[in-house]
């Protein structure tokens, strides 16, 4: 089982290392990268998936709960942990950002298809679909969100997200039953496929700029709470609502998963802390190599 893990993680971190490897170099327009990642590859693969998704929006039920509630306490008990560490604005914001992403996508969902089938994969999708839209609303205000700022400018600020712009059109299209052209679907979808990739490659070229010995203790800490915390809340709540067999299982490795590369694009895209993001989505990520085999071999 560990095996089958590394063999998922691997792959992520040989990415990761060319990013590391690019941002040594001084000439490569990481800005520009960011901003390309952002608000034109992410939209367009958050539209893409929504859109041919054969998940039923009705259907999402108890699992669209649970990962809503994961999300909703994850972000507060970092925003508590971090308020009672007395950290500052800013880094309160980058634990938000660590803890409640859930790199349930391109890590979970292999796992859940290894461990339980079609059955597994079903129900990971249904929680990964809840968690990033949740992730790229309700995320994305906690890290734009400026003290003293006027509720208007709050407001405009949230408009500017494009993330919601391809949740709202999606939807309707899925709604109305309305086909999108294949010669309109077909760039979308390929823009969006180069999502991952140039967010593993943020990824390293983050990484090769951290300062080891001004992040790393934060960054541990968080890591210890992304992977001892969560499965325990899962659990709990699961049981309050009557979750069980292999339903329950996916929902509390799901909800275990590390910190997300899309929190980091994020805490980038707006200047929050990119640093402890990366170096806790970098530790939990080899952390979890070992929690979600044990998990696993608790919950199979």
């Amino acid at each position: 089982m560990i095996l089958t893990i590394a063999e998922i993680v691997l792959p992520v971190f040989l990415v990761t290392a060319v990013g590391a490897w690019i941002g040594r170099r001084r000439d490569i327009p990481t800005t520009a990268l960011r901003h390309i990642t952002y608000t034109i590859a992410g939209p367009a693969v958050i539209f893409s998936v929504l859109l041919e998704s054969e998940i039923e929006l009705q259907s999402l039920g108890l699992t669209a709960l649970v990962s809503a509630s994961m999300y909703v306490l994850m972000a507060l008990v970092a925003w508590g942990g971090s308020t009672a560490a007395r950290w500052d604005a800013t880094k309160r914001k980058g634990a938000v950002l660590a803890l409640a992403s859930m790199n349930c996508a391109n890590y979970g969902l292999p796992i859940m298809f290894y461990a339980f089938g079609d059955e597994g994969l079903a129900i990971g999708a249904m929680f990964m679909v809840t968690n990033l839209l949740f992730h790229m609303t309700l995320g994305v205000a906690v890290a734009a969100w400026e003290r003293g700022e006027a509720p208007r400018a709050r407001f405009v600020r949230f408009l500017k997200n494009p993330y919601l712009y391809a949740i709202i059109l999606a939807l309707i299209l899925r709604e109305t039953g309305v086909g999108l052209p294949t010669v309109l679907l077909r760039p979308i979808e390929l823009v969006g496929q180069i999502w991952i990739p140039l967010m593993l490659l943020l990824l390293g070229m983050q990484l090769v700029k951290l300062k080891v010995g001004e992040i790393w203790r934060p960054a541990t800490a968080l890591s210890l709470v992304k992977l001892l915390v969560p499965p325990a809340l899962a659990f709990g709540l699961t049981e309050l609502l009557g979750i069980d067999g292999v339903w329950q299982a996916v929902l509390v490795l799901q909800s275990s998963t590390p910190t997300a590369v899309i929190g980091l694009l994020v805490a980038q895209e707006f200047d929050t802390r990119s640093d402890l993001v990366a170096a806790t989505l970098l530790v939990s990520t080899l952390g979890s190599v070992l929690t979600m085999s044990l998990l696993l071999g608790l919950l199979r």
